[in-house]
């Protein structure tokens, strides 16, 4: 089937989806307004009576079924029930089989996604399904407050239920605020309340909108095989009290080993012969997997896979909901950048990849340093927060041979300490000093006056090949001031750790990615244009001109684009392709076990 058939088709069931839905608000609208009772579900009730029960429990703020594990949503959910005029939502379907079937089968694999059954108040709904059962009619208002607090149970437990698997249990934009800026892949079509509409089909509307993507089962597939494997196997943890080969520890590696292959033997054809391999081959093949270069059983290899056996399903757990938050386009050309993998990957008909360097770790005692540098107010205390954050915006604008405007961090933390002792300094390094945006000479500066993070200056590098952006930057625009660009220094490409800028994104070929964005603008001459101000050859031979003639311009210009193209800093440590094969990236930022621990509450 061609392309254009395939969207052609996408864009019916679209329509056909919406149409459904469209048709069903309506009847649920007309529902609500004339404010059709209950049925008679048991002998003696009184569906207005249980109306009012609801509505007058939903009105006190302070309203909470006992036993309620999560109430994340109650005050959305009692506005809900006031504009219902407190119609309850599930009380026809108490006695389908197959709602309840479907509700705890719901609750039961929440595991399957990395999350605990217990969230979702199993147990009290249970309890009020047997005292629902043993009704044979209604006699006291007992019975009345059993449901009502039944149907907001209910209710509480589904919107939980969709917002979780649809969405992730954890907002990433509060948990990591304010460095996490990537809106959730299905925020737009997102309704909390679509969920509550049809009570016999609401597992269908979960379905519908929890991820399904490859990469999603695939994590799924590898949660289940490392706990089927921990069920089977006393896992042992390494033991950094003896050396590295002995012989506890050497069984702990190759238990390792063993855990990682079985985990992921059904995800790809090359992964189901590992049984087969020998000590060499099954080590290499391991390392590779885990980014490292070819090699034996040493510390790297250690510290990526002999985790504590408390912790080794967090990867796997948190994966699955970085993948409920943003979970990249299936089409479109767009730019992802991975932190974790240090590459940054150029999506269109085909997939281009490049090296990238990211922003440092922060130190392991960030928070005592920064906790005491607010005490003693010492500059050279001052902890610096290097780390890239987690963005989704859009290249808007390529900005040839730039300058520079050097944050005041840096300049407090990296400069200060030589501006102030080296006469001249920043003048030999290629730097201008900016005072009400005019340039004056770095000596009529009185800096020892002024704190090393608040110089009342800009200090600016002048544009050119031994400029801190190189020749090329890209904006995107952000609350961080983060983008990406060149750099003079291409020897941190050939690290495996390229964690080394100050947070933006260092590029290693960024003329190939100035070519792809601008070969995605309506004006076709537009490579060729760049290639020539770069001192290139334009790939138009009939625009080729002799070498002697090319000369790259040295001035500062701006390229707006008309056409923004997507790009994503994400924040993945488990990467699965759409042909199966993976790759276990390194916990750079040292996220996953905080958060695996947050999910656990």
């Amino acid at each position: 089937m061609k392309s254009w058939q395939i969207r052609r088709n996408c864009k019916l069931i679209s329509l056909s989806v919406f149409l459904l839905f469209l048709t069903d608000s309506c009847k649920r609208k007309n529902i609500e307004e004339t404010g059709v009772p209950v049925k008679a579900v048991v002998p003696g009730l009184d569906g207005e009576k249980l109306t009012k029960r609801l509505l007058s429990k939903v009105k006190d703020t302070l309203y909470k079924p006992a036993g309620i594990y999560d109430d994340r949503f109650g005050d959305t959910l009692k506005e809900f029930y006031i504009r219902r005029k407190g119609n309850p939502v599930w009380i026809n379907s108490l006695k389908d089989t197959q709602f309840r079937n479907n509700l705890f089968r719901l609750i039961y694999e929440m595991p399957d996604h990395g999350l605990d059954s217990g969230f979702y108040n199993s147990s009290l709904i249970r309890s009020y399904f047997t005292q629902f059962d043993s009704l044979k009619e209604i006699y006291s208002d007992q019975s009345y407050d059993m449901l009502s607090d039944l149907d907001y149970t209910l209710s509480i437990t589904a919107i939980g239920l969709f917002k979780d698997l649809t969405l992730g249990r954890i907002d990433p934009q509060k948990y990591y605020a304010p460095f996490y800026d990537i809106e959730p892949s299905k925020k737009d079509r997102f309704r909390i309340f679509n969920v509550l509409f049809n009570p016999l089909t609401f597992h269908d509307t979960i379905h519908l909108y929890m991820p399904a993507t490859r990469r999603y089962h695939a994590l799924q597939t590898i949660l289940k095989k490392q706990k089927q494997y921990i069920s089977s196997n006393k896992v042992q943890d390494y033991d950094t009290g003896q050396k590295i080969h002995s012989s506890l520890n050497q069984k702990v590696i190759s238990q390792r080993i063993e855990l990682l292959w079985f985990s992921i033997e059904d995800l790809n054809a090359d992964y189901a012969s590992h049984k087969s391999w020998n000590e060499k081959e099954k080590v290499n093949k391991t390392r590779n997997m885990l980014g490292l270069r070819n090699g034996g059983v040493d510390s790297l290899l250690v510290d990526r896979l002999c985790v504590p056996s408390n912790e080794i399903l967090n990867e796997a757990q948190v994966s699955l909901e970085r993948e409920r938050w943003y979970s990249q386009p299936d089409e479109g050309a767009y730019l992802m950048v991975s932190l974790t993998d240090f590459v940054v990957y150029m999506y269109n008909d085909t997939v281009k990849s490049m090296r990238v360097c990211v922003g440092k770790r922060k130190p392991a005692d960030y928070e005592e340093k920064l906790q005491k540098y607010y005490k003693t107010k010492i500059a050279s205390a001052r902890p610096i927060d290097s780390e890239t954050p987690q963005i989704g915006s859009a290249i808007n604008q390529i900005i040839l041979n730039p300058t520079w405007t050097v944050p005041n961090s840096i300049i407090g933390k990296e400069m200060y300490w030589n501006i102030v002792s080296k006469p001249g300094y920043l003048e030999s390094k290629g730097y201008e000093v900016l005072k009400d945006g005019k340039v004056v000479p770095s000596g009529s500066i009185n800096w020892r006056k002024y704190s090393p993070y608040k110089v009342p200056v800009k200090i600016r590098q002048k544009s050119g090949k031994a400029n801190s952006l190189g020749l090329v930057k890209f904006n995107l625009p952000n609350r961080h001031n983060i983008y990406l660009h060149d750099t003079p220094e291409k020897s941190r490409f050939g690290y495996i750790n390229r964690a080394v800028s100050h947070g933006c994104i260092r590029l290693n070929y960024p003329f190939e990615m100035a070519e792809f964005i601008l070969g995605l603008q309506e004006d076709s001459t537009l490579v060729d244009k760049f290639r020539l101000k770069m001192g290139l050859q334009p790939y138009d031979t009939t625009l080729q001109v002799a070498d002697s003639l090319l000369k790259p311009s040295k001035e500062t210009e701006r390229i707006y684009l008309k056409r923004k193209v997507p790009v994503y800093l994400v924040y993945k440590t488990v990467m699965i392709e759409t042909d199966g094969h993976l790759r276990f990236n390194k916990d750079i930022y040292r996220k996953n076990r905080s958060l695996a621990i947050r999910l656990r509450k």
